[in-house]
């Protein structure tokens, strides 16, 4: 975990006042879109079965549960990168390139 202070956050209740204090509220400022629920998501999905040994699918909701997901999306975004790998001319979006790279695991 980061130095708190690193990023200029109050460590002193008197810090933390005087911090509140120079905050202003902006009722005229759009609200950026809320991220997608999981129904928006699943809508247009098709159900496909697979069978997978015990400590796979383990696996996979652990996997999952640590990103906060489903393991029907940790599975569908497996199987999009490594189809994505068959094609390596293709360009993808920056966003998938951003969440690929940093779901990869520090190296020592």
């Amino acid at each position: 975990m980061s130095d708190p202070t690193e990023h200029g956050y109050p460590r002193t209740s008197e810090e933390a006042a005087t911090f509140l204090e120079g905050m202003t509220f902006d009722d005229t400022a759009t609200v950026p879109p809320l991220p997608p629920t999981i129904d928006e998501i699943e809508t247009g999905m098709v159900t496909t079965s697979l069978k997978l040994p015990a400590e796979l699918r383990d696996r996979i909701r652990e996997t999952a549960a640590e990103h906060c997901i489903t393991a029907s999306m940790l599975i569908r975004q497996y199987i999009e990168m490594g189809l994505a790998a068959e094609q390596p001319d293709r360009m993808i979006p920056l966003s998938d390139a951003i969440r690929v790279l940093s779901s990869l695991r520090a190296t020592a």
